[in-house]
């Protein structure tokens, strides 16, 4: 099977999280293709990825915008290209092993997609979505995908032609110009339009693998992102093949700390699994690295008492963190049954 991995970015402000990325990739991932769509490429750019010998970067634009909106419009484009199987990666994600332990024994007609992250899930329901959008109902999941890491095969052109169809339809693009609060459940991004579609009767037969949050992936979602369960999990088991880095951009903070809460979440992001992972890869970065150390005296600390490991690193937080959520009543979501 032809098999590449799509990463696809449009703001050079991500570039020094994109080269991340493609860093942890040629260090575990050397066989499989890179299919990099980076239109803000410049020369240095251009220049420092020539080192990997698997990444085809395509600086021509894609049609109708881009974004996370561009998911789905991007892998049709690689399985018109001849590949058979497309695995997509967003930009602020690193790699810590060979995605083929996670996708390399699943059928050709399974797709593969994410667990959301703690609290991101706002309906238990989840064929809500797929009522809003005026469609019949066929099966429903118990919590929210995320679009993060997702892989199709040829099997799966028909969804993503469908997903593209509903992203570029009239009613989405206007919800999207209004601001994230004031979006329907249904419309919030593009994860929220593949979510309806999947729990569809169009699809409801399509054989779903779902990576799971702390296992397969660990979806860092700001302080409630990596919870004492998920570090106990790892700490005594394999750990995760991908980190989510989505709420909070360390290559990008202002490290301001206007308010206590504000000083937690940038002391938390300091000591992330994703931060944490960064270190490794410093010196190869070739641009903007400094977000990778502590930048507070606590962050430090937190460092050293964890021993440099992430699963410790940032456990008194965790710890605390896990105790506010308790109280104000927040569970996290339902572990679905997962097949091959």
């Amino acid at each position: 099977m032809k098999s590449t991995i799509c990463i696809a970015e449009d703001r050079p402000v991500c570039e020094p999280a994109l080269r991340l990325l493609l860093l942890s990739l040629d260090l575990h991932n050397t066989e499989k293709t890179i299919s990099l769509f980076y239109p803000m490429a410049n020369e240095e750019f251009l220049r420092w990825v020539r080192r990997f010998a698997q990444v085809r970067v395509q600086t021509d634009r894609l049609r109708n915008g881009f974004e996370w909106n561009v998911k789905p419009q991007a892998m049709m484009l690689l399985l018109e290209q001849g590949f058979d199987e497309a695995i997509w990666i967003d930009s602020d994600i690193v790699v810590t092993g060979d995605v083929s332990r996670v996708f390399g024994d699943l059928r050709s007609d399974c797709f593969a997609v994410t667990e959301d992250a703690l609290g991101e899930d706002r309906n238990d329901e989840n064929a809500l979505r797929t009522r809003l959008w005026g469609l019949p109902v066929g099966r429903v999941l118990p919590f929210g995908l995320n679009s993060g890491v997702f892989r199709i095969t040829r099997h799966h052109y028909r969804l993503m032609e469908r997903w593209w169809e509903l992203l570029q339809s009239e009613d989405y693009q206007a919800v999207q110009r209004r601001k994230w609060a004031e979006r329907p459940v249904h419309m919030l991004g593009d994860q929220d339009v593949l979510t309806a579609l999947l729990c569809s009767r169009e699809f409801s037969d399509l054989p779903l693998f779902i990576l799971q949050r702390g296992k397969h992936i660990l979806q860092f979602n700001g302080v409630y992102g990596y919870t004492i369960a998920e570090r106990t999990r790892n700490l005594f088991g394999d750990g995760p093949i991908f980190i989510h880095s989505f709420a909070g951009k360390p290559w990008s903070e202002q490290w301001k700390s206007e308010s206590i809460r504000e000083y937690i979440k940038n002391v938390y992001l300091d000591v992330s699994p994703y931060t944490l992972e960064a270190r490794e890869f410093k010196t190869e970065m070739g641009t903007n690295s400094g977000w990778i150390e502590p930048h507070y005296r606590l962050s430090r600390a937190l460092r050293l008492l964890g021993l440099g490991r992430r699963e410790l690193v940032g456990l008194p937080v965790a710890v605390l963190m896990d105790m506010i959520r308790a109280a104000k009543g927040k569970r996290g979501s339902t572990r679905s049954r997962r097949g091959r």
